[in-house]
């Protein structure tokens, strides 16, 4: 007999029933508890699908700014899913062992033989044989050889060595390199679409059709597509996008070394100073006289009676009478050897005037919930806000004294600061500050960094306010008050007027103030000096970031990079300008190109650092010759393992990967530091993101969403959506994560609209790889940023008309080879 149940224990049950004619409505009560079951269980579904959709959203927002590295980013969410319970921990690091991983590591390490071998090298060096120097034959030819070499290298590999070479070409045909670093790029992104292991979202795509029990797709069935669209894009190229392309005025081009520095406008920067009879820096090195520290300036030039020594070494000793030609900015220069007609001599609190009635000192100590957590005082507008003055920093053991505004504040920090009485209650009192002590005593510690510099009456100084004198700004030092008659005034405004017979009290390094003195017997010449910075032993030359630089995101002063290099950099561009000031606090990233000045035997070490890509007067290295051959038969045996079905493609491309290792044509060592391991660790990570989405169900429910808007639509609208969505998410994120999102939703829409998953896959592959419209969509965008001087708007401008051609090719195209 049924058991039944009524309206108020339906509710109970979690199941609400309505009446019926009156009547309540009574159902068996096993069949009450399945429906509530089901309905507990779509609630819970949902709740898992909007935190899926949290975790993935958090994911794509640090992979767009990337505050983590984009491969962290990966690893961090896949911890994540793995201890909310979306991926089990058995198939958490599948994703290492998958064949599109093994697919990836491989062909890095097959492209890298090629490279190695000297078959790339030989491919980029022979075109200006070909062409000659003709703008339009050049971007046909560099846009085929750069999608040959990426049909079987990574396309970032192939862009890195064709860069020098057509940079090479760009001086003897005198074109700027804007015009031919943009076409190499796109053609080396397009030729990775025409083979199956040209591009990782190829290979994902074909292996993820293998996850999902699909017959994936052969070597060369992308080729057919791929070719069209690559003949298309240079098609674009010569035409519409060759307008569209940078076109910088005559004598940009980088065919000499007083091009490159007109490119970086190196002459606005550049000027003349003497050493004078009886000047403290006479009998000097460069390296003790700290030039650069104290002026912000880089001797390029030594000129010594009829000699010129260019570029010289720290250990150059600087004589009276010496000319240097410098680098950097005049008018600052002059502010700084506003000290001439100074007197700078160390103090005491004790030997100070009465300080001003109502003024003090106060230190405190940064807590964990403070404002000032992780801001600069410049950023929080310290002296403004607060009206005091910071004159030190504790950090730890550190005690920090120059340049205190561009600090940022951590935990733990003390600073003094002084100031009026009010204004330091006040400033104390802020949340997250921690008061240790108060009184000018607090600044003994401080003592012996404390100077004074008295203003003569001859003195650029007197008349000026402290804001217009910018020396702390400029110097490097705290200006905490001004000695006055009898009285001490600290804090004092910056509109402040200096005085003839003041003393300014300072708070810096004793060196720096030591030097400041010796610096300033300098005289400036009355006209530049010519500006030739190459000679037979001296090159001036740019070298870009490699793709695996181990530099990027440290400064030139944390490598020691003269010292490590025995080079100087005059000017780093970035993001189409030349950044030629406080270099040695310039964070590198991906994409800088750098000017460089120093021995033409340094440049050939630097060439052969794997950090940097020499584009102008390039390198010749000894390559395996010999070993070519071999090079290419073993790319043969594995492109014949694969088409005859021997083997799948991952076993063949890893057959490949060993036997040129045990063939020599790289060693154990090179093979290693060929692979993008940031790919690698990438794609890996982002795998079992898939598993998450078909577990908590997000996979369906986008499915049923896609299903239902496209059981409507033509199968040719539904795959017109496909291919926007993904170039569109890849024009945000790398390719490989924007296959991994979109691959099991496109599968079970395939299945259920009974539609064949082919032509949706590869709109899905082909749509990822169209990365034109920004310099982050693609690597090799960023890799010849710096080197082209291209701006974000020039990939904007070329790259939009060329997706959009794309994108409507792939709908019309890929039916007619992979029918629906």
């Amino acid at each position: 007999m049924w058991k039944t149940a009524t309206l108020e224990s339906s509710i109970y049950l979690g199941t609400c029933l309505p009446r019926r004619n009156g009547q309540e409505n009574r159902v068996p009560l096993e069949e009450l508890t399945v429906l509530s079951q089901a309905a507990r269980q779509r609630v819970f579904m949902t709740i898992e699908i909007g935190f899926l959709f949290l975790i993935l959203g958090v994911m794509v927002i640090l992979f767009l700014t990337e505050i983590f590295p984009v491969d962290l980013t990966a690893i961090l969410g896949l911890v994540i899913l793995i201890f909310v319970g979306f991926v089990r921990p058995n198939e958490a690091f599948e994703g290492f062992a998958s064949p599109a991983v093994i697919t990836m590591l491989s062909m890095f390490i097959v492209g890298a033989s090629l490279l190695h071998t000297g078959v790339a090298d030989v491919m980029g060096s022979k075109i200006h044989a070909w062409v000659g120097s003709q703008e339009l034959r050049l971007i046909v030819t560099i846009m085929l050889v750069a999608g040959i070499l990426s049909a079987f290298m990574n396309n970032i590999a192939a862009v890195a060595v064709l860069m020098p070479s057509v940079a090479s070409i760009a001086r003897r045909a005198n074109l700027s390199p804007s015009r031919l670093f943009l076409p190499l790029s796109f053609g080396a992104i397009v030729g990775g679409t025409t083979t199956l292991v040209g591009t990782p979202p190829n290979i994902l795509v074909g292996s993820l059709l293998e996850e999902h029990g699909v017959p994936s797709f052969q070597l060369f069935d992308f080729a057919p597509l791929g070719i069209i669209l690559l003949i298309v894009s240079i098609l674009f190229m010569i035409t519409v996008g060759r307008k569209l392309l940078p076109n910088p005025e005559p004598g940009a081009s980088l065919s000499s070394d007083v091009d490159l520095a007109n490119l970086y406008q190196l002459d606005e920067m550049l000027f003349s100073l003497r050493v004078p009879k009886d000047s403290g820096l006479a009998g000097m090195t460069l390296e003790e006289a700290q030039l650069g520290a104290a002026l912000d300036i880089q001797v390029v030039a030594i000129l010594r009676g009829q000699s010129k020594e260019l570029s010289p070494k720290p250990a150059t000793v600087l004589n009276e009478g010496d000319i240097l030609l410098v680098e950097g900015q005049l008018s600052d220069l002059k502010k700084i050897l506003q000290v001439k007609g100074t007197e700078i001599r160390k103090t005491s609190l004790s030997r100070l005037p009465r300080p001003t009635l109502g003024f003090s000192a106060i230190r405190v100590r940064i807590d964990e919930n403070s404002s000032f957590q992780s801001k600069s005082l410049k950023e929080l507008y310290f002296r403004e806000s607060y009206g005091v003055i910071v004159i030190a920093i504790q950090r730890g053991a550190r005690l920090l004294r120059d340049n205190l505004g561009k600090e940022k504040l951590h935990t733990g920090d003390e600073f003094v600061a002084i100031g009026s009485r009010k204004a330091l209650d006040v400033m104390g009192s802020e949340p997250g500050v921690r008061l240790l002590a108060t009184g000018l005593s607090t600044v003994r510690k401080l003592q012996q960094h404390l100077f004074m510099i008295r203003v003569n009456e001859d003195s650029p100084l007197a008349g000026s306010t402290l804001a217009e004198s910018r020396i702390g700004e400029l110097i490097g030092v705290t200006v905490g008050g001004i000695v006055r008659g009898e009285e001490t005034r600290l804090a004092v405004s910056p509109e402040e007027i200096i005085r003839s017979g003041d003393s300014l009290l300072i708070a810096g390094e004793s060196e720096k103030i030591a030097n400041l003195l010796a610096l300033s017997t300098i005289q400036f010449e009355p006209e530049k000096t010519p500006a030739e910075l190459e000679s037979e032993e001296t090159a001036l030359v740019e070298a870009s970031l490699s793709p695996r630089c181990s530099l990027i995101g440290k400064t030139l002063k944390d490598i020691s990079f003269r010292q490590r290099y025995g080079l100087q950099v005059l000017a780093v561009w970035r993001e189409g300008a030349p950044i030629r000031l406080k270099l040695n606090s310039l964070r590198l990233t991906f994409g800088d190109a750098l000017l460089l000045q120093g021995p033409r035997k340094k440049m050939q070490t630097l060439a052969k650092d794997p950090d940097f890509l020499v584009l102008s007067h390039p390198i010749e290295f000894v390559r395996k010759a010999k070993k070519a051959p071999f090079a290419i038969g073993t790319l043969l045996l594995m492109v014949g393992l694969v088409i005859t079905g021997l083997q799948p493609i991952h076993v063949a491309a890893f057959t490949a990967a060993t036997l040129v290792i045990l063939g020599g044509t790289l060693s154990m060592e090179d093979a290693y530091r060929s692979v993008e391991w940031r790919a690698i660790f990438l794609v890996a990570a982002i795998l079992p993101v898939g598993v998450a989405m078909e577990r908590t169900g997000t996979t369906s429910w986008l499915t049923d969403t896609i299903v239902a808007a496209a059981s409507s639509l033509e199968p040719h609208m539904l795959l017109a959506i496909i291919v926007i969505m993904s170039s569109l998410l890849s024009q945000c994120l790398d390719g490989a994560p924007t296959v991994v999102l979109m691959a099991p939703v496109v599968l079970q829409a395939a299945s259920r609209l009974e539609l064949s998953p082919y032509p949706l896959m590869m709109g899905v592959g082909l749509a990822a790889s169209a990365a034109f419209m920004t310099p982050f969509s693609h690597k090799a965008n960023l890799l010849v940023m710096g080197a082209g001087g291209y701006r974000s708007v020039d990939y904007l401008k070329v790259g939009t008309p060329l997706t959009i051609v794309f994108l409507i090719l792939l709908t019309f195209l890929i039916p007619l080879f992979f029918p629906f």
